[in-house]
């Protein structure tokens, strides 16, 4: 993704994972592409990506931006959730989940 790579040109992100995304679709592919839900993140390699629903295909965009959430030590995931649970300070609710719970369930990606 050309975004990405002009951000880590400019030292704003390191890896793919210290960036957002936001993905402007227009209405017509909006309710395919939010059928990812959260996985979207997962397809581009960051952190966070959030869909935007445009007013027409011409105006679909991709926006890139450097994390503002804390890096989860164990995913490397740029997460708000990220000590939010007191015996893993360090570590986000994905990767909580995947150490002491059943696992996380992924459909797509």
């Amino acid at each position: 993704m050309h975004k990405l790579e002009e951000l880590r040109d400019a030292g704003a992100i390191g890896s793919s994972l210290d960036a957002a995304v936001d993905v402007h679709v227009a209405p017509a592919a909006y309710d395919k592409v939010n059928a990812l839900a959260d996985e979207l993140r997962f397809l581009f390699i960051t952190s966070q990506a959030r869909l935007r629903k445009g007013a027409a295909a011409q105006e679909e965009v991709i926006e890139v931006t450097p994390s503002q959430d804390p890096k989860c030590v164990r995913c490397w995931h740029h997460r708000p959730d990220v000590g939010s649970h007191a015996e893993h300070p360090e570590l986000c609710d994905r990767c909580v989940t995947n150490l002491s719970l059943p696992g996380e369930r992924r459909v797509f990606a």
